[in-house]
């Protein structure tokens, strides 16, 4: 379902007038990503970890349009990701941590009502989309304003805005982010369902406990690539501890 092949990211500083009107941190190119290749298959999740900097929303991004790689390419549904091309976005679903465009005063489905008529569904269809997400993500019974909702209950709401159009992708950037652990565990364990529904799922997590139960394969990026790729039994049955499996790979990236 998707395919990234040889994708690399270079941020150039702005140059020019652009330089003297934008503040930079750097006035050197960052490469944030170099040669990441995978593929995540339909009833698979493949976890994304790696600490903080490592490039992992960089790459969730450039897979979902939102940022341009500098070389490579991507594929999804066996079509290539573009930007351009309004037909690849209905191929798969985006959240994001601590989700920022809701709409706080307008309750959740009545957000998700918003969303759906932005991706072009129908009245009917509509409906239809936003009842089962309500209702398979626990958020019928207690509809109110989202300012009111829980970090939870947000969780739930990202995950539901992006199956709407029942999309064959689900990429998920920190869904546990702001959870404690039990509704973190709860969550994981509906994640592995959406894959049994036949759907792809790619999760980027710092939380490698919940990596260990939602997913089947993990890809450790370090700097920018791929470091490590294998099982989620194997980091589980890591006798060091996962913590200490994650530093160990930093520390022979950085050697």
């Amino acid at each position: 379902m998707l395919v990234v092949d040889g994708v690399g990211m270079t941020y150039q500083p702005p140059r020019g007038v652009l330089g003297v009107l934008i503040r930079s941190a750097t006035k050197e190119p960052v490469r944030a990503l170099s040669d990441i290749s995978f593929r995540v298959n339909r009833g698979e999740v493949v976890g994304l970890g790696g600490p903080n900097g490592a490039g992992k929303s960089t790459l969730l991004r450039a897979i979902t349009t939102l940022l341009v790689p500098s070389e490579g390419q991507i594929f999804v549904g066996g079509r290539r990701v573009d930007p351009d091309d309004e037909e690849v976005k209905t191929l798969f679903g985006l959240s994001l941590p601590e989700e920022r465009s809701f709409h706080w005063r307008l309750t959740g489905r009545q957000n998700l009502e918003y969303f759906a008529a932005l991706a072009g569904l129908d009245r009917a269809r509509t409906k239809a989309a936003v009842d089962a997400a309500m209702e398979e993500r626990g958020l019928a019974p207690r509809d109110k304003a989202v300012f009111g909702y829980s970090s939870g209950m947000l969780a739930q709401l990202g995950i539901a805005r992006a199956m709407l159009h029942d999309p064959g992708l689900l990429v998920l950037d920190e869904p546990t982010r702001s959870l404690d652990p039990i509704a973190g565990r709860q969550l994981c364990e509906q994640i592995r369902a959406l894959a049994a529904d036949g759907r792809a799922v790619l999760m980027a997590s710092h939380r490698l406990d919940e990596v260990v139960i939602a997913c089947d394969r993990v890809l450790a990026l370090i700097n920018g690539r791929i470091e490590w790729e294998g099982s989620a039994e194997e980091i589980a049955g890591d006798p060091a501890g996962l913590g200490a499996h994650l530093e160990r790979l930093v520390a022979e990236a950085d050697s």
